[in-house]
């Protein structure tokens, strides 16, 4: 029987030793030796992990100090082995790891490097990068284990900490940095922060872009070849001062922490949730969320490489060598985040008889071909315009896989509300119904684009040319091969 392949699987997230007496870190202050922050060559050496300079080409106006790290036991990392005869404990990434697959799964504490201000934190995380790195030499010079099987992940300054561990393992096989530190890092020359030539392959996740002036501790600048957005990228759900709750909140300064906490830790939650696959978590590559948001990138392309799973299967991507592409996708604000994603295409008709325009509120019932159903969906915001003769893109969201869609009833409320007009269908002088020759739906979470073109329904009233839906009505429509829609893609 042929041997298992080992896997060695690094897990870098910053864990904070806590004790009833200590201080918070972000409440520390620190005396700052102005001399150590000229601009002057410095060297950080150690007889086993070797050496690190400061030159002029680390300072940077996103970097204004920069300073050596601390002595190597101060800083005293230690790593923690997980197996499925050891498992973890409390540790909630490790034990979805080991039970998604047969890991050693590793942990790195470094909590005694990441006490001082930032600045020197962030200098730290050099030497972590370094331990990291020695480790794993180790391993594939005295056990023989296959650099490609090795997977580091970060959270915040450990995500560039792989990265520093990366460059120094030949054929690294892949990192995943779970919404990279913004601060000290944005717009970096590469060799500051991770990038796509740490490893083979490097996928990142961002939950917290907001710049540090707005509570943002991460994020936007794209670091690796697969960059993905969730909810954009920005604050993510539950994360607002009303779903986290005010008795969070009464302390300024803790709640301000907590705030920017919540967003900041997402991307480690959502990657954790990714290995329990509660639904694929595919994402859609688009020129930004606005349009994501619009239903206007749902195909993969031929090639399929529009699209990436986010989380555990993100190196299943078919294109790995591109670069900072944008991958964009919704989620709940807790578990299991994932959604899945529709695209819907109102392909409006224009009979004589129909304005030219009609303005109210679209609400739909999908019935699927594997019996589940999605009720009362509305998808306008509120009220929105309908151009007769022109599509009407949306995108909705729902924890409920309907696979093909075969029917839909749709119910139109026309708006003439004084403080929200409609076209000019005043006194009931005009006509408010909406005219629809078809309705496209797509399942936008099956891949490859083969298989999201097979679950593609077209669907419409057979043998009518169109659907009038009278204001205050509803229609069915189902689908037919033969229905008509005449929107190019």
């Amino acid at each position: 029987m042929k041997a298992p392949v080992m896997m060695i699987l690094l897990v870098v997230v910053m864990i904070l030793r806590e004790t009833a007496a200590a201080v918070a870190p972000w409440r520390q202050s620190q005396a700052l030796d102005l001399t150590r922050n000229s601009k002057v060559d410095l060297e950080w050496c150690d007889d086993v992990l070797g050496c690190l300079q400061v030159n002029d080409d680390w300072f940077h106006p996103t970097r204004p100090i920069n300073v050596l790290p601390a002595a190597r036991h101060k800083i005293n990392t230690q790593f923690m082995l997980h197996t499925r005869r050891h498992p973890a404990v409390d540790q909630d990434m490790a034990r979805a790891f080991l039970a998604y697959g047969d890991y050693n799964v590793i942990r790195t504490d470094w909590g005694d490097g990441s006490l001082p201000m930032y600045f020197q934190a962030s200098a730290n995380i050099r030497v972590v990068g370094l331990e990291i790195a020695y480790l794993v030499n180790f391993f594939i010079n005295e056990y023989s284990v296959d650099p490609a099987n090795v997977h580091l992940l970060g959270h915040s300054l450990g995500s560039h900490a792989s990265g520093y561990a990366g460059e120094r393992i030949p054929d690294l096989g892949r990192i995943s940095g779970l919404d990279p530190a913004g601060p000290y890092y944005t717009s970096t020359p590469a060799f500051i922060r991770i990038d796509p030539t740490d490893a083979v392959y490097v996928d990142n996740i961002h939950t917290d872009a907001d710049n540090i002036i707005m509570l943002g501790y991460g994020t936007e600048q794209a670091m690796g070849n697969v960059d993905f957005y969730p909810n954009s990228g920005h604050d993510q759900p539950g994360c607002d001062p009303v779903s986290i709750g005010i008795e969070v909140i009464v302390d300024i300064d803790d709640g301000i922490r907590d705030l920017g906490a919540c967003s900041h830790g997402r991307a480690y939650k959502l990657f954790t949730d990714s290995l329990y696959q509660p639904c694929p978590y595919l994402a859609h590559e688009c020129y930004d969320y606005g349009s994501f948001e619009l239903g206007r990138c749902v195909s993969c392309m031929d090639d399929n490489s529009k699209c990436a799973f986010m989380g555990i299967h993100a190196d299943e991507y078919t294109h790995r060598s591109r670069e900072n592409v944008r991958m964009y996708f919704d989620t709940d604000d807790a578990p299991p985040y994932c959604y899945y994603h529709y695209q819907v295409i109102i392909d409006t008709a224009h009979p004589k008889k129909a304005e030219d325009w009609v303005q109210g509120q679209l609400v739909v019932w999908l019935y699927g071909d594997n019996g589940l159903t999605i009720e009362e969906l509305r998808l306008t915001k509120s009220h929105e315009r309908f151009d007769h003769g022109q599509p009407k893109f949306f995108m909705f969201t729902s924890h409920v896989d309907l696979s093909r869609v075969i029917r839909v009833e749709a119910q139109w409320e026309y708006d003439s509300s004084l403080t929200n007009p409609g076209s000019y269908c005043w006194l009931l002088l005009c006509n408010r119904a909406l005219y629809i020759r078809s309705i496209q739906i797509s399942p936008m979470d099956y891949y490859p684009e083969e298989n999201l073109l097979d679950h593609r329904r077209v669907l419409c009233q057979p043998g009518d040319d169109y659907t009038e839906i009278k204001s205050g009505h509803s229609e069915v429509m189902v689908w037919d091969e033969n229905c008509v829609f005449t929107i190019n893609m």
